[in-house]
C-alpha cells in the first residue's frame, strides 16, 4: 500500500493531482499525507480529499494531515512537493522594487530579480526538507513542482541522493498547443523537446513522417496566432524554433521584449502573454478566490472534477509502482544529456519512468542560437545555487547581475543597488547572510564551542579519471590535466554519488586552500569511504590505502604547522572497491588554550582591531566557516 505525501498541501495542486493518483488503475488502496504550516488551509483540503474519496469510491485509501512533517514524511513512497514559502508578503516587493530600477516583469518568480529572491526564500528550508526526507523516508522518490523551477532542482541534487526530478506542465501543455496550430491530431504527432524548464525547445515535429517544422513557421505567421502567441512567434520567426512556456514566463529569460516600453507594447499583452506586472497584481486575489472555491467544495457545494488531467506526478508513480514504462519531461542533472549545455547544471529533457525509477535520456545538442540563450540562464542558476549553500551574498548579486533581463536594463551599479534594496525589504524571509555582509571568522570564536572549526576555502574536485594504486600516485605538479572546477563542499562533505556511483572504478581528486594570517598549528581532519592519498603544499601528509564505506567525519587526524599565508590541500579518492563517493574535509586549531576556546565572545559588539587578536590570524572566507558563525549566533 503506497504512501504519497504532499508537502505545501495547502495549495491548489492538492486535489488535482491527488485526483490524478486516485485514477490510476489498479490502485484501490493507499495512504495520503498532507503537510502545510497552514493549519486552517489542511484542514481544508484535508475534508476535500475525504469527500472525493467518497465520490470515486476509493473506500481503501486513508488521511494522514499534519502541520509537523517528520510525523507524515514517515514511511513515505512518493514525497511531492508544493511548498511556497512567504510568497504572498514578498510578491511585491519582488515585483515593485525591480520595476523601480527599470527591470520590468510578468511573472517574476523562476528568472530575474524575482526567481533569485524567491529561490532565497524557498531553497534553504527545502533543504531542511530533503534532510528530514533522507533520514524519515531514504528510498522515497522526490518530485518537486514548487518554482524556481530549475533553481530548486539544482540545490536539490547538490545535497541529495534521493531519487529527484522537477517537474512542470510546459512541455506537455506547448506540445498540445503545437498540435492545436497545425490542426493535427496530437496523439499522431512526434516530437522532440529539450533545454531547461521554460526555455526548452522542440526541435523535432512530425506528422506520419513528414516534417512539419517549416508547416509551423508558416502558421505563426497568421495574425491569430501572432496574437496569441506574440512573444514566441517572433522567437520562431528569428531564431527559428518553437519554445516552450507562456509568453509572459519567455519574455523574462531573454534580453529581448521587456527592455523598453516600444518593445512590451509591440510583443507583450495583457494577462500570461507578457502582462506588466501581471503576476503581483492578480495573485493575492486569485488565491481568495481558489481559497473560497476549495472551502465550497470541501463543504460539499461545489463540483469537483474527478477526471485525470496531465500532470506527471501519477505518471510516475503508476510506472515504477506497476512498472507500467512512462515518458516525461523532467528537470534532472546535465550528465551529458545535452553536451553543448552546462554538464554541472540541469536541463528539461524526456525520463523514462518504470519499475527502476528515474532514467533521463540523451536528447543531443541543441540548435546554438538555443544553447546559448538557455546557457546564459544557467550561469544565473549556477550562482545562485553557489550563493545560497555556501551562504555567499555576492554570489547571489552575481546571480542578478548576469541575469539577461537586468542586464539589458541596469548596469552594474544600479543592480546592487536594487538586490541590496530587496535584501533589505525582505529581511525577515531571507537567510541571514544575505540581509548583512557577514564577519567571516572561525566557527569556534563563539560560545558554545563547536569542536568543527571550520575555514576551508575555494573547494574545487576534478573530472573522473581511471582508477589507479595510490601507493604509487605522487603529487601531480601539473594540475591542469585534472580539470579541477570549483564544487560544493556541504556540511564539509562533498558527494560525488551522482558520478562515480554511474562510473564504476574511477579516480577523483579533492582540492581546497586555507589562509592564515600568522603561523599556527593545524590539524586536517578526513573522512572518506574508500582509499585516500593528502598532501598539503605538495608534500605526502596522509595515505590509507584500506578507506572503507560508509565515510564517517573526522575519521582521520593529520596535525601540522601552517606557515603565515595560504596552504594548498589536495586529496585523492580511488573507488576500486566502487564505494568510493565522497569526502569529507575540515581543518581545527590546536594551539588554542581552553580558556581560549571557552569564550563567549560578542563578535559584534568588538573593534575590528580586537576582532583581529582574537581570530589568532586565521582569515576564513569560506561558505562552512559562515555558517560556523551564524550558528555561533543563533546559539548565544
Amino acid at each position: 500500500m503506497p504512501k504519497v505525501t504532499l508537502l505545501g498541501a495547502g495549495s491548489g495542486f492538492t486535489q488535482p493531482l491527488f485526483t490524478d493518483i486516485l485514477n490510476i488503475a489498479g490502485l484501490d488502496e493507499g495512504v495520503i499525507g498532507l503537510v502545510d504550516i497552514d493549519a486552517q488551509r489542511l484542514a481544508i483540503n484535508a475534508r476535500l480529499m475525504a469527500r472525493i474519496f467518497k465520490l470515486m469510491g476509493k473506500n481503501g485509501w486513508q488521511i494522514e494531515a499534519s502541520t509537523d512533517r517528520k510525523k507524515i514524511l514517515k514511511g513515505t513512497d512518493y514525497l511531492i512537493s508544493t511548498i511556497e514559502i512567504s510568497g504572498m508578503q514578498c510578491v511585491r516587493h519582488d515585483n515593485d522594487i525591480p520595476l523601480k530600477y527599470g527591470i520590468d516583469q510578468c511573472i517574476g518568480d523562476t528568472i530575474g530579480p524575482g526567481g533569485v529572491m524567491k529561490a532565497l526564500r524557498t531553497l534553504p528550508p527545502f533543504i531542511d526538507i530533503l534532510r528530514d526526507a533522507q533520514k524519515y523516508c531514504p528510498n522515497a522518490l522526490i518530485m518537486n513542482y514548487t518554482n524556481p523551477m530549475s533553481i530548486m532542482t539544482l540545490g536539490a541534487t547538490r545535497v541529495t541522493d534521493q531519487p529527484f526530478v522537477g517537474l512542470c506542465h510546459g512541455v506537455q501543455g506547448n506540445s498540445r498547443e503545437i498540435a492545436d496550430i497545425l490542426g493535427i491530431p496530437y496523439n499522431e504527432m512526434e516530437w522532440q523537446c529539450g533545454g531547461i524548464n521554460h526555455l526548452a525547445w522542440f526541435t523535432v515535429l512530425k506528422f506520419k513522417g513528414q516534417d512539419m517544422r517549416a508547416r509551423l513557421r508558416s502558421a505563426t505567421e497568421r495574425p491569430e496566432i501572432i496574437e496569441a502567441f506574440p512573444v514566441r512567434t517572433d522567437l520562431i520567426k528569428n531564431l527559428g524554433y518553437w519554445s516552450t512556456e507562456s509568453c509572459g514566463h519567455f519574455s523574462e529569460y531573454v534580453p529581448y521584449y521587456r527592455k523598453r516600453k516600444d518593445l512590451l507594447k509591440l510583443h507583450c499583452r495583457q494577462g500570461y502573454k507578457g502582462g506588466s506586472s501581471f503576476y503581483a497584481d492578480n495573485w493575492p486575489t486569485w488565491r481568495k478566490e481558489v481559497d473560497q472555491r476549495r472551502k465550497e467544495m470541501a463543504e460539499g457545494k461545489g463540483e469537483i472534477s474527478l477526471k485525470r488531467g496531465h500532470e506527471y506526478a501519477s505518471d510516475i508513480i503508476e510506472a515504477h509502482m506497476f512498472d507500467r514504462k512512462k515518458v516525461v519531461y523532467a528537470s534532472v542533472p546535465n550528465t551529458n544529456l545535452i553536451p553543448n549545455l552546462p554538464l554541472t547544471g540541469v536541463v528539461e529533457v524526456a525520463t523514462l519512468v518504470d519499475r527502476r525509477g528515474f532514467m533521463p535520456t540523451y536528447f543531443g545538442p541543441l540548435p546554438e542560437q538555443c544553447a546559448a540563450l538557455c546557457r546564459a540562464n544557467m550561469a544565473v542558476f549556477e550562482l545562485c545555487v553557489q550563493g545560497i549553500l555556501q551562504g555567499d551574498r555576492e554570489a547571489v548579486i552575481h546571480a542578478m547581475m548576469v541575469d539577461p533581463l537586468s542586464a539589458a536594463v541596469c548596469s552594474l551599479g544600479e543592480i546592487r543597488a536594487m538586490a541590496e534594496e530587496l535584501f533589505a525589504a525582505e529581511k525577515a524571509y531571507i537567510p541571514t547572510w544575505c540581509v548583512k555582509p557577514k564577519v567571516l571568522i572561525p566557527a569556534d570564536t563563539f560560545r558554545p564551542l563547536e569542536p568543527k572549526s571550520e575555514f576551508v576555502t575555494s573547494p574545487r574536485v576534478s573530472k573522473i579519471l581511471p582508477p589507479t594504486d595510490l601507493a604509487t600516485r605522487v603529487y601531480p605538479r601539473d594540475q591542469r590535466a585534472l580539470g579541477l572546477a570549483p564544487q560544493v563542499f556541504w556540511g564539509n562533505f562533498c558527494d560525488r554519488h551522482a558520478e562515480l556511483g554511474k562510473a564504476g572504478p574511477a579516480l577523483v581528486y579533492y582540492a581546497a586552500r586555507i589562509r592564515c594570517k600568522t603561523p599556527m598549528r593545524l590539524a586536517m581532519l578526513l573522512g572518506y569511504d574508500g582509499p585516500v592519498k593528502a598532501w598539503i603544499d605538495g608534500k605526502e601528509s596522509f595515505f590509507d590505502p584500506h578507506g572503507s564505506t560508509p565515510a564517517r567525519a573526522d575519521e582521520a587526524k593529520v596535525p601540522f604547522d601552517a606557515a603565515k599565508g595560504e596552504h594548498e590541500i589536495l586529496v585523492a579518492l580511488d573507488s576500486n572497491q566502487g564505494n568510493a563517493y565522497g569526502i569529507f574535509l575540515r581543518f581545527e586549531r590546536l594551539d588554542l588554550s581552553r580558556r581560549d576556546r571557552a569564550k563567549g565572545i560578542r563578535w559584534d559588539m568588538l573593534p575590528e582591531v580586537v576582532r583581529e587578536k582574537l581570530t589568532g590570524g586565521v582569515e576564513a572566507v569560506s561558505s562552512m566557516s559562515a555558517r560556523g558563525v551564524q550558528r555561533g549566533k543563533r546559539k548565544r
